[in-house]
């Protein structure tokens, strides 16, 4: 596990699971450009235990094929009443095949192809940095700021 100094109470969390060290280095030094606190972990379960003890602001969640299943995570968590918003991670091709499953939680608000692209990134600080006023139970609002989301990704690419 990897981590920022201790952050101050309006500091925004963000907690990276499961993601390669390549794309972690990336991450870390973006959340650090924008003063952010950040951990992250290797493993699903490690991540999935710390998302239940702690609470963040966003939680970016790498969909890989060796590890657990990220919607395996994503049940747990809104099975145990975590409301943190998640964006996830995963390759194009499974995107396309499994968005409709991740559609049903409320609180994925986005989710990104591989690869990587820091575009994509900062429009979830966006969402960080202004986030809207939204109960996580309003799913058509939900739907429409991801819809959103991935409208501006898609046309700066």
């Amino acid at each position: 596990m990897q981590t920022t100094a201790s952050p101050g109470k309006d500091i925004p969390r963000v907690l990276h699971i499961d993601f390669p060290a390549a794309i972690l280095k990336l991450l870390e030094t973006t959340f650090q450009n924008r003063g952010l606190a950040w951990e992250s972990c290797d493993s699903g379960v490690q991540g999935f235990h710390m998302a239940l003890v702690q609470d963040y602001n966003l939680i970016f969640l790498a969909v890989r094929e060796n590890t657990i299943d990220g919607l395996r995570i994503v049940k747990g968590l809104h099975r145990a009443g975590v409301k943190s918003p998640i964006i996830l991670f995963m390759p194009s091709r499974e995107l396309e095949l499994r968005r409709g499953e991740f559609a049903r939680y409320p609180n994925v608000i986005a989710c990104l192809a591989k690869p990587l692209d820091l575009r994509q990134v900062d429009k979830a600080m966006d969402f960080l940095r202004h986030p809207p006023s939204l109960k996580p139970q309003d799913k058509a609002k939900l739907l429409e700021v991801l819809a959103r989301i991935e409208r501006t990704v898609s046309a700066e690419v």
